[in-house]
């Protein structure tokens, strides 16, 4: 028998009020496998939270009815104070798990979020057409239902390189990061970096705005093609005009190119990209500076490359690199 057949508006009312069996839930599970049947399991999920807002958890109430059992309780059983003060935490608990539950499971029904693994790119077709290459160890999030119809918004974390459509309607095509940088563009060809506290976007073809905090105070600026922006873990942003701007997305093709840049830099983007650590015998190695190009998809190859071009010698341990002389 078809799923269709077994999985009913009445069913999932039920299962929102967490009274489905778990055969039940297995069923439901594999009936929203199929996009027709998200769309319709979020509309009765969102017709039923409207008619029971007393899910909502309220933790003033749940408290005061708690004091209220623990009164009744002391005056029939002189139970000892210690046990109903045990009763309160593990209720607290409850009510802790009950919340953030319910708000997982709509967080994973509203959204899609798509991931790299580490020494991983992978390249994602959003809804609209538009094209995500995703760096190792990293993110991107976006609207099941309203992307492309309501919103073009994709949330970064990591780093990415976009290749945006320009729609008919010049719908804004906008990629916020966790520290509150939003790019916003019609159509264009950029990349972001949002790792820590650290941001960069390099424009390559188009038009972009940017619209992020400095010390507290709203900025927005607009990127010509060419044009790097960097922001730091200090909140200090610079714009600089690069001309070679295929280098900063090079890693698409696992290519790294290095301009004089540090060890302690290269370190820093072998944790990023390999979940690597690097360590020094001593802080002059850190110091050290490499230029030129290597092809690199694991990074034991980028390690040896570094050591012998540095004549250095190394070990590696778990996820561990330890650098000497």
């Amino acid at each position: 028998m078809s799923n269709d057949n077994i999985i009913n508006k009445q069913l999932l009312l039920n299962h929102f009020a967490g009274n489905s069996t778990p055969l039940q839930k297995k069923l439901i599970e594999e009936w929203l496998t199929f996009k027709e049947n998200m769309e319709l399991y979020y509309e009765w999920l969102d017709e039923w939270e409207n008619d029971n807002a007393q899910f909502v958890v309220d933790d003033k109430k749940a408290f005061q009815k708690i004091f209220a059992e623990k009164d009744e309780v002391k005056i029939e059983s002189n139970i000892p104070i210690r046990f109903l003060y045990k009763k309160l935490a593990v209720a607290a608990v409850v009510i802790f798990l009950i919340s953030c539950s319910f708000l997982l499971a709509k967080e994973t029904i509203y959204n899609k979020t798509i991931d790299s693994a580490y020494g991983e790119v992978k390249l994602v077709i959003l809804p609209d057409g538009s094209t995500v290459t995703l760096n190792a160890n990293s993110s991107i999030k976006y609207s099941r239902f309203s992307f492309g119809d309501i919103n073009r918004e994709v949330y970064l974390n990591g780093e990415a390189d976009f290749s945006v459509i320009h729609t008919k309607s010049n719908q804004k095509f906008i990629v916020k990061t966790k520290n509150k940088l939003d790019v916003t563009v019609l159509g264009t060809q950029f990349s972001v970096y949002s790792r820590n506290a650290n941001d960069k976007v390099v424009l390559r073809r188009g038009k972009v705005s940017l619209k992020y905090n400095e010390n507290l105070i709203a900025k927005n600026l607009i990127l010509k093609p060419g044009d790097e922006f960097t922001k730091n873990k200090s909140g200090n942003d610079k714009v600089e005009h690069i001309n070679n701007t295929e280098k900063e997305v090079a890693w698409k093709n696992h290519d790294f190119l290095f301009e004089g840049t540090s060890l302690a830099d290269i370190a820093e983007m072998l944790n990023d990209d390999f979940g690597v650590t690097a360590h020094f015998d001593n802080e002059s190695l850190a110091d050290r500076k490499i230029s030129g190009s290597f092809h690199a998809e694991k990074a034991e190859d980028l390690i040896d490359a570094i050591s012998q071009l540095l004549d250095l010698n190394y070990k590696t341990k778990t996820n561990n690199v330890y650098f000497f002389e």
